[in-house]
């Protein structure tokens, strides 16, 4: 059904409004959501997650040597909010030769999984404590946002890695020394001003063991 409304009438309604047009047009594209939690340290409650690998583990090759990991989805304690969920967190038995504990020894201890198995654990007694833990046991660990690009093979965050072969750019800060909300690579947004930037995914990077007034509910 048509108007008697004319676009010029429109317009000029319109133009008694105060607020400009504004685009960012290097917004994050629909479809992508902001992290859940800030970066910093948190407690969770870890479950396995049954629809990845096989019931939530699964094979890590390194140098030819394969590896057992576990994928995991945290429910995370955050003060003062509700709890936030963050998923396809990743632990494995592989261990760099210049650190001194493997991502899943690190998360079984902070877990207080790591009494319940033998000294040196088999994979079978592994996989046998985080089932039989699942959902119930509480971890502490530090949370960092990061962006993966594929193309030029850059890693933006904001707990940067320093390391032999391994360089990540810091995650970028406003004026106030607050953290960006979405980035975009450097190198990406050389060769086209108009990359759309993009949110960061959050990622445990290292496990606490658990302060003395949690470690009673541990497992409970």
């Amino acid at each position: 059904m048509s108007s008697d409304f004319s676009l010029e009438q429109l317009l000029a309604e319109l133009g008694h409004e105060d607020a400009p047009v504004e685009f960012d047009w290097n917004a994050p594209e629909a479809g992508q959501y902001a992290p859940s939690i800030q970066p910093g340290v948190y407690e969770f409650i870890p479950s396995l997650r049954s629809d990845a690998g096989v019931g939530g583990f699964d094979k890590v090759v390194v140098d030819g040597h394969k590896h057992l990991q576990a994928i995991l989805d945290f429910d995370v304690i955050v003060p003062g909010k509700d709890n936030a969920k963050v998923t396809y967190q990743r632990v494995s038995t592989y261990k760099h030769e210049k650190v001194a504990i493997s991502s899943m020894g690190e998360f079984l201890r902070s877990v207080g999984l790591h009494t319940q198995i033998p000294e040196r654990p088999s994979y079978e007694d592994i996989t046998r404590v985080l089932m039989s833990s699942n959902g119930h046991a509480r971890g502490r660990g530090e949370a960092a946002w990061r962006f993966y690009c594929k193309t030029h093979g850059l890693t933006i965050s904001t707990s940067p890695r320093k390391r032999k072969g391994i360089k990540d750019e810091a995650w970028p800060k406003d004026a106030s020394g607050n953290l960006e909300p979405s980035v975009v690579c450097p190198k990406c947004a050389a060769a086209n001003p108009a990359t759309p930037k993009s949110y960061g995914q959050v990622e445990f990077i290292r496990y606490f063991s658990q302060k003395p007034e949690s470690a009673a509910s541990a497992t409970s």
